[in-house]
């Protein structure tokens, strides 16, 4: 899998998402909305095709996933990747991001290793600017907390789904290469943490929407 889709996927998912006759910005937050409410947690891949047909993924393959299909509407991207730090799920809430109530197991990981991943989001030319938007969380997540976009308008900036640093690396369009160079480059404890990290709260995900 290459992280790209061809032209007859592409329409295929448009259509089977009632959005093929769409146009403008219609489309685009339409796309958007199908993109977000793939519910978050770990499915093994990142491949776009994988994350629509399993209804599962993070936020790369989310967000490669609304690439894809942004780019069937005839819009440019860009891949965009933040340092990221899980800690900040847990404290500091403000006008935009709350805090996310972790079970134990999920806190203790924190406590014994400092979890840094790396975001991925898009950039994308909304015609009159670059517009910022990610895809990552699901609406039901802000139940417990988690930050996502409800409304978009098709032009603004939204606030990214997790807190990001000043680092940040414009991948063009080859946002998984550079996701896994990134990952690599991490320290073995942090590597294994975030693993441990994601793992554990892909189940803790799980369960909870098997319970609601």
């Amino acid at each position: 899998m290459d992280g790209r889709l061809n032209d007859a996927d592409r329409r295929a998912i448009l259509e089977d998402w009632g959005l093929a006759g769409l146009e403008g910005e219609a489309l685009r937050t339409g796309i958007f909305e199908r993109v977000r409410d793939i519910p978050f947690g770990r499915a093994g891949s990142r491949d776009p095709l994988e994350v629509y047909r399993r209804n599962k993924g993070t936020c790369s393959g989310k967000n490669f996933l609304l690439r894809e299909l942004f780019h069937a509407a005839g819009l440019a991207t860009r891949d965009m990747i933040c340092l990221q730090r899980w800690k900040d799920l847990t404290w500091f809430p403000d006008d935009t991001y709350g805090t996310v109530a972790l079970p134990g197991e999920l806190r203790l990981l924190l406590e014994e290793v400092e979890v840094v991943d790396f975001h991925n989001y898009l950039l994308v030319d909304v015609g009159v600017r670059w517009a910022r938007v990610d895809a990552t969380i699901d609406l039901p997540l802000r139940e417990l907390g988690f930050h996502t976009t409800e409304a978009w308008d098709g032009l603004s900036d939204m606030p990214l789904c997790f807190v990001g640093t000043d680092k940040v690396w414009d991948c063009g369009d080859d946002g998984a290469a550079k996701k896994a160079e990134l990952t690599a480059q991490l320290p073995e404890a942090i590597r294994t943490g975030r693993e441990r990290f994601l793992k554990a709260m892909t189940a803790w995900l799980d369960q909870w929407r098997a319970q609601r």
